[in-house]
């Protein structure tokens, strides 16, 4: 959506058959069905025309960036200098996610 405004956004859940009150699902960071999330990326990649690896790459350019922004940068700072160390922490920044949001499903 931001990075490609809401006309494409328009027609990505057009193309994956998401209607108007599941949208709202869909950009709920807190819950979200994962077959939900798989159909955005597949209609993400046929509406743009761009294999599925660019689009994962993209979310995750998003996500990090939105999730430093929404106040969550320190903690996730003090998990790790390199990326080996912050990965061994993910459990940990799950654990601290699900107190701010206890009806998420994380991995």
């Amino acid at each position: 959506l931001t990075m490609a405004g809401p006309e494409t956004w328009a027609k990505i859940l057009l193309e994956a058959g998401i209607s108007n009150e599941l949208e709202a699902e869909v950009l709920n960071t807190a819950t979200r069905r994962e077959d939900l999330v798989m159909e955005i990326f597949g209609a993400t990649c046929k509406v743009m025309d761009m294999p599925l690896g660019d689009a994962l790459r993209a979310f995750g350019r998003h996500f990090v960036s939105y999730t430093l922004r929404s106040g969550h940068g320190p903690f996730l700072r003090s998990q790790g200098r390199t990326l080996h160390a912050f990965m061994e922490n993910v459990n940990a920044i799950h654990n601290y996610m699900e107190r701010d949001h206890p009806n998420a499903k994380f991995p």
